[in-house]
């Protein structure tokens, strides 16, 4: 049975909920969604960046338009023949003090409460797994440059002040889409000042641009990773059935392609493809499950 979620996320996915049931053009900005956000805090935040288990594949820190190469700052013990590996975090915590902006990736791993929302996502959905990021940026310094995403976001605004540009929309694609310059992103076309509690919804190959419009902002997004069957994998399984009932010999091309259509549009192709997201969706479910427990060794409890 789900757990009952916090009373900021069940605001937040009411919200979500009526994006899903009617899905905006470009994007949908809610004022105040949230009242006072308190289920991510800054604390929260500093808490887990002081994790000693933290690796560099966790965070994404950038300072005057540089990424911060945290893998400098990596060692290792040696403890009865295995390296126990760290992070020296006087690099970490240097860099936010002159200014950096700070992604933390994972959120659904290292929060319950939070892997249990993201769950919610997932299956309101055709077939997703979402991902969860907290971006804490300052004044001058912000974490990614324009861009466009291949799915859907939602983000939470939890602190400070955020100031999102929108640009004309593009092809949803996955090649192409990070750092754009002012040419490719083309004018201005909306620009939302995010402010605590407030929430937005982002569709595909909307580019963005954001800029903390205060001395910091913490914000929260999810990424609804599109995870239907790729056309890789379609495009796999249709091969190995064109390989048992191929075209004629010298046919030429087009009756190679004519009969290699006829797979992927045939009754029998298109039911193993609707198995396949059937199937993929209960994978994400039982790993989503998995990802909620990973915290969850409560056996010690009852010596004290």
């Amino acid at each position: 049975m789900k757990s009952k979620l916090h009373k900021d996320l069940q605001a937040l996915l009411g919200f979500f909920q009526q994006q899903v049931q009617n899905p905006p053009a470009e994007f949908t900005h809610g004022a105040g969604v949230v009242d006072k956000p308190s289920f991510f805090t800054f604390s929260d935040l500093q808490r887990h960046l002081n994790n000693p288990l933290l690796r560099p594949e966790w965070a994404h820190v950038k300072l005057g338009g540089r990424r911060v190469e945290l893998e400098k700052s990596c060692f290792y013990k040696t403890v009865q023949g295995r390296k126990l590996e760290f992070m020296d975090k006087r690099l970490l915590n240097n860099e936010i003090s002159k200014g950096a902006a700070v992604v933390l990736e994972g959120l659904d791993i290292l929060d319950a409460g939070i892997n249990d929302f993201v769950g919610r996502l997932d299956q309101a959905l055709p077939c997703v797994m979402a991902t969860s990021a907290v971006f804490f940026s300052q004044q001058g310094n912000e974490a990614y440059d324009g861009h466009c995403d291949a799915d859907d976001v939602l983000a939470v605004q939890l602190a400070g002040r955020k100031t999102w540009q929108l640009f004309k929309p593009q092809q949803r694609r996955y090649h192409g889409i990070a750092d754009q310059n002012d040419q490719q992103l083309g004018p201005v076309t909306h620009e939302i000042t995010m402010r605590p509690g407030d929430a937005l919804y982002v569709r595909a190959g909307v580019p963005h641009r954001c800029l903390t419009s205060a001395p910091y902002s913490l914000h929260m997004s999810f990424d609804l990773v599109d995870s239907t069957p790729s056309t890789a994998d379609i495009a796999g399984e249709a091969t190995n059935l064109y390989k048992k009932a191929c075209a004629p010999a010298y046919a030429g091309p087009d009756s190679v392609v004519e009969r290699y259509v006829s797979i992927l549009e045939s009754e029998e192709f298109q039911q193993a493809l609707a198995q396949a997201v059937d199937i993929k969706r209960a994978d994400i479910a039982r790993f989503r499950e998995t990802l909620g427990q990973s915290a969850a060794v409560r056996s010690l409890s009852k010596f004290g």
